[in-house]
């Protein structure tokens, strides 16, 4: 069945379309990255055709997932500290000068 975007859009305004939802952002994200190659489109397009994930791949994927997860955060914290360090203009040091009372 091939779906138009204007029947993607409507299934994903469904209140039970959380799951399909999660995934085409994933998948939109992984796009954009340039590490997701042929190969593993390949292998996605497996995964999507089989009745049911084998058990094995499942735990491995979810391992994977979450070193990932950890790989994201550390980045995510290195690019904030990145930043803070290189956006804080350093304030200028006053000095007070004046007459001290004899």
């Amino acid at each position: 069945m091939h779906m138009s975007t204007p029947e993607i859009l409507l299934a994903l305004r469904a209140p039970d379309s959380g799951w399909l939802g999660v995934l085409a952002t994933v998948l939109d994200e992984a796009n954009q990255d340039p590490r997701f190659d042929a190969t593993q489109r390949e292998i996605l397009c497996q995964l999507l055709d089989q009745a049911r994930m084998p058990r094995e791949i499942g735990d491995a994927a979810r391992h994977r997932a979450a070193v990932f997860e950890t790989e994201i955060i550390r980045d995510c914290q290195a690019a904030k500290e990145s930043a803070a360090r290189t956006s804080a203009p350093e304030r200028p040091k006053l000095t007070l000068v004046g007459k001290m009372a004899s």
